[in-house]
């Protein structure tokens, strides 16, 4: 089963039982928030994840050395955009564009369980934070995550249901967080997965458009989109009516 952000970080704090993120399923959108890419109070970039494929795995051992010297000069991981993957959501003269940073990095990191490159990718913040950092990442080893990038499906999905949800619904005060609920929920619908959310409006809403069946919960709501009688259904609904306003996204696999 998938979980969104709130729930894992419950579990986290300790809010609720840890024991109810072993072997959790999530998204790239949800290990983003939760390993705190961005500033929460001005959406700033604190930093960039590393690049496994690039740096490591492909190559060799020497590059990893030689990566070492630069991790912790602020300069340079400042500019990390250019060494990290990214997905470029464009909308046109409706919003801002969003950039979305490491979305096969941290899935990749996540999945190998590669703790030693995260740990370069945050090693220019101050030492508090990196504890922090760590930790949080320690717990998704633990509890025996698997994390899911986002594909061109997802984003399809996503796209499809923010077009329709802002028609019908005031989206949250920032746009992009918005934005990543549906992502999440899109990865749930593309993998064809059962997810677990404490976000009941946008939750129903996209159950509603891709036919999930609803269990809900005094604090959450199951969604399953794996039920095979909705599949050829929800092919059917999937829209790209967001193409006629001018929307689109591109994936960029970043620079050395």
């Amino acid at each position: 089963m998938i979980l969104d952000t709130q729930i894992i970080s419950y579990c986290y704090s300790g809010h609720w039982e840890s024991e109810k993120a072993t072997s959790a399923e999530i998204s790239a959108i949800t290990a983003a928030e939760f390993l705190l890419f961005h500033t929460r109070e001005t959406g700033k970039v604190d930093y960039y994840v590393i690049n496994p494929e690039k740096y490591g795995v492909k190559h060799p051992a020497g590059l990893m050395e030689g990566y070492f010297p630069h991790a912790g000069n602020l300069k340079w991981a400042k500019m990390g955009a250019q060494r990290t993957d990214s997905i470029i959501i464009d909308f046109s003269s409706d919003f801002q564009p969003y950039r979305i940073f490491g979305n096969y990095s941290i899935t990749s990191i996540i999945n190998e369980r590669n703790i030693e490159m995260f740990k370069l990718s945050i090693l220019h913040l101050s030492k508090d934070r990196q504890k922090k950092l760590k930790k949080k990442i320690e717990f998704l080893f633990d509890c025996n995550i698997r994390c899911h990038h986002l594909n061109e499906r997802s984003c399809d999905i996503a796209l499809g249901l923010f077009m329709k949800f802002q028609e019908r619904i005031t989206p949250k005060e920032n746009i992009k967080n918005t934005i990543n609920d549906l992502l999440i929920l899109s990865t749930a619908i593309e993998k064809e997965m059962p997810i677990l959310t404490m976000d009941k409006v946008l939750g129903e809403f996209a159950a509603k458009e891709h036919f999930g069946q609803v269990e809900a919960g005094p604090q959450t709501l199951k969604i399953d989109f794996s039920k095979q009688e909705s599949i050829s259904s929800n092919k059917s609904r999937e829209s790209k009516g967001y193409i006629n306003r001018g929307w689109s996204y591109s994936f960029l696999k970043g620079n050395f």
